[in-house]
């Protein structure tokens, strides 16, 4: 399995959980998880992909 497919997985994984957390009211929560996944995948285009994903 390559870099990038491993990456979209928990990144999938991730904006799951943020549902799920929307979904059962755990709102503050659910705003640290996104922020987070949007911190990584930022991360993540800076360093693997100059044009972003």
């Amino acid at each position: 399995m390559s870099l990038n497919r491993i990456y979209h997985f928990i990144m999938a994984i991730v904006w799951i959980c943020t549902i799920y957390l929307v979904a059962s009211m755990q709102d503050m929560l659910a705003m640290y998880v996104m922020g987070f996944g949007m911190l990584a995948n930022s991360v993540y285009a800076l360093i693997f992909n100059k044009k972003g994903c």
